[in-house]
């Protein structure tokens, strides 16, 4: 198991490397026109060019990282690219799912309908965290009280819909539908927008055996902190979250924890020479 991981880890993230190598010298050229970053030297500038990059387009390489180590732990026919489990008719639907680089959720509960959103938008009101200090209300957002939102499935209108879901399994009961951030630090203002994105997704799948997370591949406060985040409001936490080595050690496949993948991500990183390449795109922008 920990050289199927190793594999993965190594396959995912030298196309991301590839990725960035592809078109790093016409980020690197951009940043000149940005005059706060005239007094940089070229290879700090060169550093955090390919910091940008990695954080910006490691998303994808993450959640195909996630879905194959979840297959190790629950199984293919149990991680699916086509979420489909009321087993609608998709015949018609034209989906290329051998070159899909996401999982897609089949649904035909009109997800755009404004009852619907409204729906979802209420309860979210109703049940957000409000106040400060001693007068705080926890936020009742829970894996329980959502199920009232199934209800919402009603609104359908004859029609297929597509989803992208960022990760999701049948772990033997439930279906797990998850969504992953980096760190999972969002603005105020993007925090119930993402919860919002969650809930439809949920009345999507329309499963009473089912559970919304919201992840983070890491702990932006340490491991074993209090992790602050602004999504906090809308989705309560622990109860619908995933934190960092909680995240992982959901999928990892038994026998193998946080710690040890860490270890084994380390030497993956290793052996597709990544400081060794990040050297080389910086000297070939500033020679």
């Amino acid at each position: 198991m920990k050289n199927e991981i190793k594999k993965i880890i190594i396959e995912e993230f030298s196309k991301l490397i590839t990725n960035i190598e592809d078109d790093f010298k016409k980020n690197y050229k951009k940043k000149n026109h940005n005059f706060l970053l005239s007094e940089l030297d070229d290879e700090m500038t060169a550093n955090m060019v390919f910091v940008s990059s990695f954080e910006s387009k490691s998303g994808n390489a993450i959640q195909e990282c996630a879905r194959r180590i979840a297959i190790l732990k629950y199984g293919k026919k149990n991680v699916p690219r086509i979420i489909n489990p009321h087993n609608l008719d998709i015949n018609n639907i034209n989906i290329d799912e051998e070159n899909l680089r996401e999982q897609l959720l089949v649904t035909d509960v009109d997800l755009d309908n404004d009852k619907l959103q409204s729906g979802i938008q209420g309860f979210m009101t109703l049940n957000q965290a409000k106040g400060r200090g001693k007068n705080r209300t926890k936020c009742n957002v829970t894996q329980n009280t959502i199920k009232e939102l199934l209800d919402l499935s009603k609104y359908k209108d004859g029609k297929i819909h597509l989803k992208p879901v960022d990760l999701a399994f049948f772990d033997g009961n439930d279906w797990n539908i998850i969504e992953i951030k980096a760190g999972g630090d969002l603005d105020s203002s993007n925090a119930p927008g993402n919860a919002k994105k969650m809930l439809t997704i949920y009345v999507g799948l329309n499963c009473k055996n089912s559970k919304l997370y919201f992840a983070t591949i890491y702990h932006k406060d340490g491991e074993g902190n209090n992790w602050s985040g602004s999504i906090k409001k809308y989705l309560s936490y622990p109860d619908m979250f995933l934190i960092g080595s909680q995240f992982w050690n959901k999928i990892l496949p038994d026998g193998i924890n946080f710690k040890e993948f860490t270890k084994i991500y380390g030497e993956a990183i290793k052996e597709i020479n990544l400081n060794s390449r990040l050297r080389l795109m910086i000297q070939d922008c500033i020679k």
